[in-house]
């Protein structure tokens, strides 16, 4: 396994080091290249505006590396979005997570004064998105991050410091696939790759105000909601339950069900379900594993291409047999 280390900063001079020892080619400052000895992809990183950060990462990989970023006293939190069809391992304070494919956690946030690695699969599409933040400007947020993701001070100031590990939101999923396909080299990708770092940030604190200002509800409230949200990513091939069973599960009426779910998730339940679904659509169109969109579509126990079809391009702008790869006889 090939080893490298490196630190962040929001500024790019981080970057000369790091090509250098990974070999790779490095393009207007920006581009980082793979080299062919290890694998094909690149990465790029470029600053959104003073204080934000953001670097993209897009290789396949085909021996063993791992990366390590060095703790530093540079004042930023690394957001980490992957949306890899597949595990990868985060190291963060010494423990192991998997993160990525569609079954696990996909979100980490990480402080900078916390030494963690990073170590993709082989022979699989590393997709992932890393913005950097400077706590300047995460100065309320930071009082209210729940104490219990925080770590033993490290610094030799004694400062707090912690890491979060959870989901990435569905619109922020469909934003990050919005840019996979496409080249870093086009002159739309830096504004775009802005743009939809913006978002992604602009989404994950929407979510979590929200759930802030759910506190009022109790801690078992809250934990029938989750309830309900959980069986409803586990039943995605079904139809939507509708709110009178999902209330009756969370044990409470429909009108306190809905207006607790909306705080918590920011979003109806049928909302949420079908942003779900879709996702779990384009999946399985892109699977390879049927021979017809038809199959698709009973499979996720719909009727009527017309309707799916509808639904499905209101998400990804596309239609489904736009992204259909037939399963090869």
């Amino acid at each position: 396994m090939k080893k490298i280390s490196h630190y962040y900063s929001l500024t790019p001079e981080w970057q000369s080091e790091f090509v250098q020892k990974l070999g790779a080619k490095f393009i207007d400052g920006k581009i980082t290249v793979i080299p062919e000895s290890m694998g094909k992809g690149h990465s790029y990183f470029t600053q959104i505006i003073p204080g934000i950060s953001v670097l993209f990462i897009d290789f396949t990989l085909k021996i063993p590396l791992k990366i390590t970023r060095n703790r530093s006293d540079n004042p930023l939190y690394i957001f980490h979005f992957d949306l890899s069809e597949h595990v990868n391992l985060i190291k963060i304070n010494n423990k192991s997570y998997e993160i990525g494919s569609y079954d696990k956690l996909d979100l980490a946030i990480i402080d900078n004064q916390i030494e963690s690695s990073f170590t993709p699969s082989v022979n699989e599409r590393t997709i992932a998105i890393r913005i950097l933040v400077d706590k300047a400007l995460l100065n309320d947020f930071i009082k209210k991050h729940s104490k219990k993701e925080e770590v033993k001070p490290t610094t030799k100031e004694g400062q707090r410091v912690f890491y979060h590990y959870g989901n990435i939101d569905s619109n922020s999923i469909l934003l990050i696939q919005s840019i996979k396909n496409k080249s870093v080299f086009d002159l739309s990708f830096e504004p775009l790759l802005k743009g939809i770092s913006l978002k992604l940030l602009g989404n994950f604190f929407n979510k979590f105000y929200h759930s802030q200002n759910s506190k009022n509800a109790t801690d078992s409230e809250l934990e029938a909601i989750n309830k309900t949200k959980e069986y409803l990513l586990n039943n995605l091939y079904g139809l939507f339950p509708s709110v009178t069973f999902l209330a009756s599960m969370a044990g409470m009426s429909e009108s306190k069900y809905k207006i607790l779910f909306k705080k918590c998730f920011n979003d109806t339940p049928n909302n949420l379900f079908i942003k779900e679904k879709m996702s779990l659509a384009q999946r399985l169109l892109k699977s390879g594993e049927f021979k017809t969109i038809t199959n698709v579509l009973y499979e996720l126990n719909y009727s009527k291409l017309s309707y799916f079809s509808s639904k499905y391009f209101n998400f990804f702008k596309s239609r489904p047999i736009d992204d259909f790869v037939r399963k090869q006889d």
